[in-house]
């Protein structure tokens, strides 16, 4: 027992000391962790921002007017600045002007420059004019006492426009950064779409093109091995080339030819005719499955259900900042039902890239009578 008691003092001090240990260590654990996330380099930024601004207050001064006045005096004047600007972009700004409230933007950013300027006044009045006296014989507001510098609209307007023209230029630089940041977030978002966009189109068209080939190989169809090695040409396309937002229309024309010749494979001459002309005068870009998409549609509701001859001709042109893209096609006369929500996916993604890709520079006219599905899309490059 007497050997316990011993002891006792012992480990609580002990129990103490790694308690302080433990205590210090996740301290010093956040504080590192708190020192990492400082943007170091914008902050140097801006203390070389505000060192300039003294810099060019004290610049035209002669030596014998004495610098280190001059340096103390601005150096409060600097701080009243720095407290202005870093007050409206941090916190009055995201409050009201992000928030939509103009008017409270406007009647709290005039509240916020008061108080500086009050404080500014009392400041000059009780501290740097004893301390410095001669310095603000010239100066407005010289002979003053604190109430009259804080209602002289004459002194109040001098004394705002001298803290925030440096103020607007921080916020000009402020609002262009985040402009910039909005603007690669809005890229970064539209990339992220498309890709969903994509990942849905894809596999849409690689299914139904498998589905046929699938159909050929139970009829055992000697025409399946011309079908696979179209079909290994558009799945090179789909696979490696359609992660580029945009392609040449040269390899546009490519797959939509490869596709035309694995469709007519399947059908015989009685039972499709099919034109594809083009007028490619400049070589430009295009959003690759656009105009393939509208094709696929075409042969699934135009050509499938046709028990007579079906008819598809498709036109193709492009200028330096133009592309002009027509498909017309007949419909079936004993066509069952109207197209299925499932065959949709296609068309409202090619509708969602558009708008992504052309925002405001496309045209897509689908025009539908009894006999004839047409469709025209018009691209601004």
């Amino acid at each position: 027992m007497r050997f316990l008691k011993a002891k006792t003092p012992y480990l609580s001090q002990r129990i103490k000391l790694i308690s302080i240990f433990y205590y210090l260590g996740s301290q010093l654990k956040y504080n590192m962790n708190f020192i990492k996330k400082l943007d170091f380099k914008r902050i140097g930024l801006h203390c070389l921002y505000w060192i300039f601004f003294l810099w060019f207050y004290i610049s035209g001064k002669s030596d014998d007017e004495g610098y280190f006045e001059y340096i103390f005096v601005y150096f409060f004047k600097i701080i009243a600045q720095a407290t202005v600007g870093y007050g409206l972009i941090y916190f009055i700004i995201p409050q009201t002007l992000n928030k939509k409230r103009p008017l409270l933007f406007i009647l709290s950013a005039l509240s916020w420059l008061y108080l500086i300027f009050a404080l500014l006044m009392t400041l000059k009045y009780y501290y740097l004019e004893p301390k410095f006296p001669g310095f603000f014989d010239d100066w407005l507001g010289h002979k003053m006492t604190v109430p009259e510098r804080l209602t002289s609209f004459k002194l109040i307007f001098r004394e705002f426009s001298f803290i925030t023209y440096p103020v607007i230029i921080l916020g000009f630089i402020s609002f262009n950064r985040k402009q910039q940041r909005l603007l690669k977030l809005e890229e970064e978002k539209k990339s992220m779409e498309l890709k969903v966009l994509k990942n849905q189109l894809n596999p849409h068209f690689l299914f139904n093109t498998l589905n046929n080939l699938y159909t050929l190989t139970l009829k055992k169809d000697e025409k399946a091995p011309e079908i696979i090695a179209k079909l290994s040409e558009i799945l090179d396309f789909v696979l490696y080339r359609c992660n580029e937002d945009y392609v040449s229309i040269e390899k546009e024309i490519a797959l939509i030819e490869n596709y035309i010749a694995l469709e007519k494979l399947r059908y015989s001459d009685n039972r499709l005719a099919i034109s594809f002309t083009k007028d490619i005068q400049e070589s430009v870009k295009i959003s690759p499955l656009i105009i393939l998409t509208f094709i696929e549609n075409a042969f699934k509701h135009g050509v499938i259900n046709e028990t007579e001859k079906a008819t598809i001709a498709l036109h193709l042109e492009s200028t330096r900042n133009q592309i002009l893209f027509t498909i017309e096609n007949t419909k079936p006369q004993n066509e069952l039902s109207n197209v299925s929500d499932k065959s949709r996916i296609g068309l409202e993604n090619v509708r969602k890239q558009l708008d992504l890709l052309y925002p405001k520079k496309h045209e897509l006219e689908i025009q539908e009578t009894q006999t004839n599905y047409k469709v025209r899309l018009y691209l601004t490059l």
